[in-house]
Order: structure tokens, then C-alpha cells, then sequence
């Protein structure tokens, strides 16, 4: 038995909870195969940060610029006129003191005649200090920490709850009576792709799952010391550490199943280390050593020792490998050159920019679905753990800081479905609520108390919640603090909320995207796309199916413009397939009392098809919306407006539709638009492979192709009927709604008439 543990919890007991891997069991069908990984889509650079005129969240910030020709010259003008000189051989810099409050100018030179120009930036005296250390002191500092490394046994028993403990042990009674599992064999490169999928999720549920019961046995035994967690977690690890590295568990065969095993073993040499002998930890270390070596290596999906993030930051598979490698190789180093080397390579590299798909106001450009499923199996418990292994709190990081904002207005409490991305059409109910409760119990605050009390049915043993200080929730108040505001822009990845009211379930919520990372990767060719949610119903929704990654539905639908309500020309043609090139830009936000105004520009991610392409959507309290669409084209086009629902809507004459969803009704009205009709069919391009529920497309059409056009919809939630009055004055159209008066210009232009 062990000593100097608290064994006295707080809370109400729990009852018996939804078995093992009802969390993940949701991802298995739809996480890329091998055959088709992100990484395969194309690199995209490492952008320039701090952009020109950039008001960064932190002090300092972190400096990045596109790979090529290093090592590099950087050049950093403070405020006071100091300046600093650094040379480095990756494309990226931190620093490990804060610059004074000001503006400063930053350049850097690589050795192939890149062009050393100034970038200006202003330093915010309110930004948030976050300074990283040099990656030698920090290497210097985990060589040196006894295990278990990664947490403290003080702390976690004292904060481990009641009901965490007791779901832990009627899990762990289950688990001591299963047979341990044996490893599948290899899935065959010879198979079709949905085999190969279905191949790899049920590899997927294996391993995850073990990973859950041995991560939870071993948590266990350190929050309360009871010797049957010992015993169940040392008889899984060691068990685990008997899979062939170069089977169907190894990162050369799926990247997936791979990180996860060295991710559980690693943890199990750091939690379980003074209950291992010798000889059961070098058991461990050299079942570790040959998966880390595929993980750091360079084909297929190894991340290159991190420098192929540096090349191509947006590899989602690879992020979450850099992100778990980070973690292992603090928790080994010391043990061994090899971990020690791979610490100097990756760890400096995920703490300069541990998420690529959003900076510091917490967004996440890849959609909502993989923003939980990244955050709650990968970062949240990385960073809680690695600053326990490292000294730094990396929950002050800017990026995890903002996640809550984005949550609470992109996945508010009563939310049908998820937002922009694969994945999206599915409402995660339970994932939600483990998300709230444990980032709210990592980072709480007002608005993160408000957003987790009002999510239910989360899984107690998951690890980001279980690593978490337990908190009673019923005693949080369940209210949003005054004065919130209804609507957000989060300017990095280009969304935008608006909403009737934040707090009510029963809310009406308008969603816009014009976002820089394109059409790349998780993300959709959706820019200037809207999604209307109103009474917990998905009314004007993004339409298809994530049967998998890379499916024919896939590429020729649900990744697809025509997919989404946007604009679409000549037949359904619309933005550029998977590249960041398919940019959209927000280029105006309001926020009022009463109204919302956001314009978005999407020309750039036509490809040069259209020269124009801008969209202004008004958004009116609590159930009228306004879309204009100023378009403009070299070629003369046939224009196309497009709508989609999960129910037949009703056509009311040429211009008109109704969509009805569990009695609750969307109007939608074009009261301007070029001569033509509005076609329905519940047909997709290319069908999802599976059995799935049918959708509903409307495209207006216009009758005769021309250089210009515009459209402007009224969208009436619950087809109230609002008054409405439209004149054209010159080339603006002056649109009465109620008591408000707006205009719209030929270019797309959005304005409040006095």
C-alpha cells in the first residue's frame, strides 16, 4: 500500500457509467486512412507571424515565416530601440523575455536570397506574458525531475472527486475479469478503400480502448493507491509492450494506433515507474523506442523529428503525433540519447506553435468536430501534463486561453450539429459536455463555468476530466455573466456567431465563414457560406455526409461549394478543392443591440473564375436575416444561389422556398436576384457509402448568363412575415426591415441608412 495519500474525497458516488469507448467509438469510421491522410493533400507554408500591423495576444510572441534556404538571420527592433539579432536554424523563434510595450519591426533573412523586409507589429501593454524558455535549460530541467514526471501524486489525490473514483472502480471490476486483447493482424494495402477504413476503425477501437482502461488503472492507483488499479494497469502495460511494433499497433502501419501505444506505455514508465523492476522498464523502453523512431522519422506520416511541420504546419495527423511525441520525450529524456535528441528537436518546435489551425483568439479553422476531437484527447491533456514535466504552465497559452470563447458561441449549449468542416452534421452531445466540464475545470471562468453547467451527460473518466481538479458542478451557477455580448468575430480563422440570445437553448444562431485556410485539409470549399440553427434545429444546414475521409462523396460533394449554402455558377461549379489558395476574408463586423453586420470577400477562392464575389449578411433580433450577394465574373456565368435542409422544403412561386424541421419553420425570400427559378432534389452528386438519411438541395438558377449579379434573401425564421420594403437608388438597394433601414452597393458594400 502506498504512502502519504489522501483518500478522502469529495462529491456523491456515481453510478454505474456508459462502457469504455462510447467517446471514441463515434470517430472510428471517420478518421483518414492510411491510404488517404491529410498529409497526402499538399504542403502549405509556414505562414508569416506577426503579420504587418498585427496587435499580437502575447508578449512576446512567436515568430514564424515559410521554410526554405535556413539557417536564418532574425532581426527584432523593440520599442525603446533596442534591437536583437538571433540565427537559427528553423523557421520559427521564441523568446524567453517579454519586448516592451510598443511598436516593433522584425525581419528575417534565410540563405537563399530571400528578401529581408521589416514586418511592423505593435506590442499591447494588456497582452498576456508568455515566455518559453531555451529548449537546453528546459532539457537540463526534465533530465533532472524524479518520476513520475508528468503529474504529482499530492495534487492529483487531493483533487481526484468522488465520483471519478467510484466510476473508476466499478470500470476496473469490469476490466480484471476481460481477457486481455490480442493485437489484429495486418489489414492488406489490397483492399477497397471503405474496407480499409472499416479495417482501421476496428484497429482504432482496440487500441483506443486500452488505452482508456490503462490510462484510467493507472490513475487510479496513484488518486487513491488501491493495489487492484495497480495490478490492472501493470498487467495491461506490459501486456500492451508485447505488440509488434511492426504490426498492425505500429506507426508505420496505422499512424494512429501507433501514437497511441507509445503515448500509453510512455505514461505507464512515468505513473506506474516505482511499482516497475529494472528489467519490466526496459521491457517498456524498448517497446517505446521502436514506435517513437516511426514516429519521428520521414515516411509514412513519421513528422520528420517536427521538421516537416516546419515545411508543413498544417498536417493534422502530424500535429497530433508532435503534440504526444512532445510529452513522451520529455517523460524519457535522460534515459537515453535518442529521447534526449528528440527532445531538443520537437518539444521547442509544439510549444512555438502547438495548433496550427488557429493563433491566440482560441478558434479552430478545421471545423468543430476535430476542435474536440483535438483538444480533449490530445492538447488539453498534453498541455496539462507537459507543463507538470516542463515548469511552464501552458494553460496560459494564448490559443487555449480563447477555446472557450470559441466553443461557447460556435457549439453553444442546445446546438443541433456542429460547424464548417468534416464531420460537422453530427451533434456530439456527450463529447460536448466533456469538452465543457473539462476545460472549464482546467480554465474556469465565467463564461467556461456558464458553458460547462449547461452541458450534460459527460464521461467522468475521460483523461482530460479525470487529470482535471474536480468541481461540483450543480453548485456552479448555470447563467451567463451580464452583458456578454450576442455575436463574435474571431478574426483568425474568419467565422462569425450571431445570436438571438447566447443563454437561451431555444435561441436563433446565424453562422458566416470567410476564413484564410481555405478549402485545405478538414476544412470545406464553404468561404462566405451560411448556417442558420434556430429553436435546437438545423434549418439552412451544410449538406453531406463524412462517410470517410477522401470517399468519392467526399471529394465530389461534401467537400464541395455547391454543398454549402453559397454561390455557385455554370452548373454547380464553385471554389478551389482542397487548398488554403480558396481564402475568404471577413471584411466588416458589426455588433448592436439589435442587429449584426458581417461582409465577407470570397473572390480569391474561385480561382480566379469571378472577380467579385462578396457577401453582407444582416442579421436582425431575434429571427430576420438579410444575404446579399454582389458577383462579378470576366466570362459571362449563369449564377446559382444555393440552399440546403434535411427536409423537402416547400417552392412558394419562382423566388420562394419554406423549410420546416420538427415544427419549426425557416422562410427564405429572394427579393432581388436575376430572372430564373428554383430547382429541389434530395439527390447528391456522388452518394455517401452506407445507409444515410436524405438531404435536401434548392439552387435558383438564373436564366440568362451575365457578367454581374446580385441576389438579396430575406430569411424569416418561424415565417413571421416582417414587413419588408426594397427600392434601388442608382446602383444601391435600400431594404426596409421593420424599423431598420439598410443599404447595399453594387460591390457588395453593407451600410445602416439613416
Amino acid at each position: 500500500m502506498r504512502r502519504g495519500l489522501n483518500r478522502c474525497c469529495r462529491g456523491r458516488p456515481l453510478t454505474a457509467q456508459p462502457p469504455l469507448s462510447w467517446f471514441l467509438a463515434a470517430v472510428a469510421l471517420v478518421v483518414p486512412s492510411i491510404a488517404s491522410s491529410p498529409a497526402a493533400a499538399g504542403a502549405e507554408a509556414m505562414p508569416v507571424h506577426p503579420m504587418q500591423g498585427a496587435t499580437p495576444a502575447s508578449n512576446p510572441p512567436v515568430f514564424t515565416w515559410p521554410a526554405g534556404g535556413g539557417p536564418y538571420a532574425v532581426e527584432i527592433e523593440a520599442a525603446d530601440g533596442k534591437r536583437f539579432a538571433s540565427r537559427t536554424p528553423r523557421n520559427w523563434l521564441t523568446l524567453d523575455h517579454a519586448l516592451p510595450a510598443g511598436p516593433v519591426r522584425w525581419r528575417w533573412q534565410g540563405q537563399q536570397g530571400q528578401a529581408a523586409l521589416w514586418h511592423a507589429f505593435n506590442v499591447d501593454r494588456s497582452a498576456a506574458a508568455f515566455t518559453i524558455p531555451d529548449g537546453a535549460a528546459l532539457l537540463a530541467r526534465v533530465r533532472s525531475r524524479p518520476h513520475p514526471r508528468s503529474v504529482s501524486i499530492a495534487s492529483l489525490s487531493q483533487r481526484a472527486g468522488a465520483e471519478a473514483t467510484a466510476a473508476a472502480r466499478i470500470a476496473l471490476a469490469r476490466w480484471q475479469s476481460m481477457p486481455l486483447p490480442a493485437e489484429l493482424p495486418v489489414a492488406s494495402g489490397l483492399l477497397a478503400p471503405a474496407r480499409q477504413n472499416a479495417l482501421l476503425a476496428e484497429n482504432r477501437r482496440l487500441v483506443f480502448d486500452e488505452e482508456h482502461r490503462l490510462l484510467t488503472a493507472a490513475w487510479l492507483w496513484l488518486a487513491t493507491g488501491d493495489p487492484p488499479a495497480l495490478a490492472e494497469a501493470r498487467r495491461r502495460a506490459l501486456h500492451i509492450a508485447t505488440w509488434d511494433a511492426n504490426g498492425m499497433t505500429g506507426f508505420t502501419h496505422h499512424d494512429q494506433a501507433g501514437r497511441s501505444v507509445a503515448w500509453m506505455l510512455a505514461l505507464s514508465f512515468d505513473w506506474l515507474y516505482d511499482s516497475l523492476t529494472d528489467s519490466e522498464r526496459i521491457r517498456l523502453l524498448q517497446a517505446i523506442r521502436p514506435r517513437l523512431e516511426g514516429m519521428l522519422g520521414i515516411e509514412p506520416f513519421g513528422i520528420d523529428r517536427s521538421f516537416r511541420l516546419d515545411r508543413n504546419p498544417y498536417d493534422s495527423h502530424g500535429v497530433t503525433a508532435a503534440a504526444r511525441t512532445s510529452l513522451i520525450c520529455s517523460i524519457l529524456a535522460g534515459k537515453d540519447d535518442f529521447f534526449d535528441s528528440c527532445f531538443r528537436d520537437v518539444v521547442p518546435r509544439y510549444l512555438a506553435w502547438p495548433v496550427p489551425w488557429g493563433r491566440e483568439d482560441g478558434g479552430f479553422a478545421n471545423g468543430t468536430a476535430y476542435a474536440h476531437w483535438g483538444l480533449l484527447d490530445t492538447h488539453l491533456p498534453v498541455a496539462h501534463l507537459l507543463s507538470q514535466t516542463l515548469g511552464i504552465d501552458l494553460l496560459r497559452q494564448p490559443w487555449i486561453k480563447g477555446y472557450g470563447r470559441f466553443i461557447a458561441y460556435f457549439l453553444p449549449p442546445g446546438a443541433p450539429t456542429g460547424l464548417f468542416g468534416d464531420e460537422t452534421e453530427k451533434r456530439f452531445a456527450n463529447v460536448w459536455a466533456t469538452q465543457a466540464k473539462a476545460y472549464a475545470a482546467h480554465l474556469p471562468s465565467p463564461m467556461a463555468d456558464w458553458y460547462a453547467r449547461n452541458q450534460f451527460g459527460e464521461n467522468p473518466l475521460h483523461l482530460a476530466l479525470l487529470l482535471a481538479p474536480a468541481r461540483d458542478w450543480n453548485a456552479i451557477p448555470g447563467t451567463l455573466p451580464a452583458g456578454t455580448p450576442r455575436a463574435v468575430h474571431l478574426a483568425d480563422i474568419g467565422w462569425v456567431a450571431m445570436h438571438s440570445d447566447l443563454s437561451d437553448r431555444a435561441r436563433t444562431s446565424v453562422y458566416f465563414k470567410a476564413s484564410p485556410y481555405g478549402s485545405y485539409n478538414h476544412s470545406h470549399a464553404d468561404q462566405n457560406s451560411f448556417v442558420i440553427h434556430a429553436r435546437g434545429q438545423a434549418l439552412a444546414i451544410d449538406s453531406g455526409y463524412y462517410d470517410f475521409y477522401g470517399s468519392p462523396h467526399w471529394k465530389d460533394w461534401y467537400k464541395q461549394t455547391r454543398a454549402h449554402n453559397a454561390i455557385t455558377f455554370d452548373g454547380g461549379q464553385g471554389q478551389l478543392h482542397d487548398t488554403m489558395k480558396a481564402k475568404g476574408r471577413i471584411t466588416r463586423f458589426e455588433h448592436h443591440a439589435d442587429y449584426d453586420l458581417a461582409t465577407g470577400d470570397a473572390a480569391a477562392a474561385y480561382g480566379g473564375a469571378l472577380t467579385r464575389a462578396v457577401r453582407s449578411v444582416v442579421y436582425l433580433r431575434p429571427d430576420t436575416v438579410l444575404v446579399h450577394d454582389s458577383l462579378a465574373s470576366e466570362t459571362p456565368r449563369t449564377w446559382e444561389w444555393n440552399l440546403h435542409a434535411l427536409s423537402k422544403m416547400k417552392v412558394k412561386g419562382a423566388r420562394g422556398l419554406e423549410i420546416e424541421q420538427e415544427g419549426v419553420r425557416l422562410c427564405a425570400t429572394l427579393l432581388e436576384s436575376p430572372e430564373g427559378a428554383f430547382e429541389q432534389t434530395d439527390r447528391f452528386a456522388t452518394p455517401p457509402q452506407g445507409a444515410y438519411r436524405a438531404q435536401w438541395h434548392a439552387r435558383y438558377t438564373s436564366g440568362v448568363k451575365s457578367r454581374q449579379a446580385r441576389f438579396l434573401a430575406l430569411l424569416d425564421v418561424d415565417c413571421r412575415g416582417i414587413m419588408t420594403e426594397v427600392r434601388a437608388d442608382g446602383s444601391r438597394l435600400i431594404v426596409d426591415v421593420g424599423v431598420r433601414k439598410f443599404t447595399f452597393d453594387q460591390t457588395g458594400f453593407a451600410g445602416v441608412a439613416p
